[in-house]
């Protein structure tokens, strides 16, 4: 009993960083969720504090386009800062997660950590791509392509590929041709998938385009690198192969540095 009180004393909250898409953050809680063990009650759940901010975290993609990218970083450094006074009131240590891939390109991530630095030990923060990569190698240790659908920001700034590649890995993605048809489906605002839900038969169609020609072109797993395309495709696998959810990962991420004793197997 006393080993157990003392878990429970070190157990850490989680944040989660929301307001960067109208589902990410619900979905990620969500995978905190169903990925927790407990013994049954409600109160054996982590402690989450979830905030979403989206008014004062502009858009991250045109962030980096228009070469403002100290926006989103000081919107969501304020969504932490608010965090942390919570932390004080609950006297506990914490670890953070931001639900946007494009939040995690060096040019906005890295000046975000710098900040967050105002708040160590009190509050970690996790890096979701690098979760994923993690989880990538664990679970496909012999994977030599990997297909990657993401929004523009994402691609430009080589969030994923840069990752893979210093681990030889082939990174397989849509033509930049049809890039923008594939930012459209996330971002239009009478069909995409974060205008509406449930997503749109024209979106859902149109990820499954994307999807036929990265397997066409010997992806071995694909990742959905926007937080929203899982709601498009909403399977673990699509025809054989493997899709890779990153919120997944980071909400295990997230479980593992809160409280490792809870974290479900994989």
């Amino acid at each position: 009993m006393k080993s157990e009180k003392l878990i429970m004393k070190n157990e850490r909250v989680i944040i989660i960083g929301g307001g960067v898409g109208p589902q990410a953050g619900t979905l990620l809680h969500n995978y905190i969720i169903e990925n927790t063990l407990t013994d049954g009650t409600d109160q054996d759940h982590l402690e989450v504090y979830h905030f979403s901010r989206s008014s004062d975290i502009p858009d991250r993609t045109d962030a980096i386009e228009n070469g403002t990218v100290e926006k989103p970083v000081l919107g969501m450094y304020k969504t932490f800062k608010i965090a942390a006074a919570a932390i004080d009131i609950t006297q506990k240590h914490a670890v953070g997660g931001i639900p946007c891939n494009t939040f995690h390109a060096p040019e906005i991530f890295e000046k975000f950590e710098n900040l967050m630095k105002e708040f160590e030990p009190k509050i970690q923060i996790v890096n979701m791509i690098e979760e994923t990569i993690k989880e990538i190698l664990k679970s496909h240790p012999t994977v030599q392509k990997v297909g990657l659908m993401s929004t523009t920001g994402t691609r430009k700034t080589g969030v994923y590929s840069n990752q893979l590649q210093i681990r030889g890995i082939e990174l397989v993605e849509i033509p930049e041709k049809i890039q923008d048809k594939l930012h459209d489906s996330i971002y239009n605002k009478e069909w995409g998938i974060k205008a509406v839900s449930p997503v749109s038969a024209k979106a859902t169609a149109n990820f499954e385009e994307f999807s036929n020609y990265l397997i066409k072109n010997d992806a071995e797993i694909i990742i959905l690198g926007c937080t929203e395309i899982p709601l498009a495709l909403p399977y673990k696998e699509y025809k054989d192969i493997p899709l890779i959810d990153p919120m997944v990962s980071l909400a295990r991420a997230l479980i593992r540095e809160a409280n490792i004793k809870k974290l479900k197997l994989g």
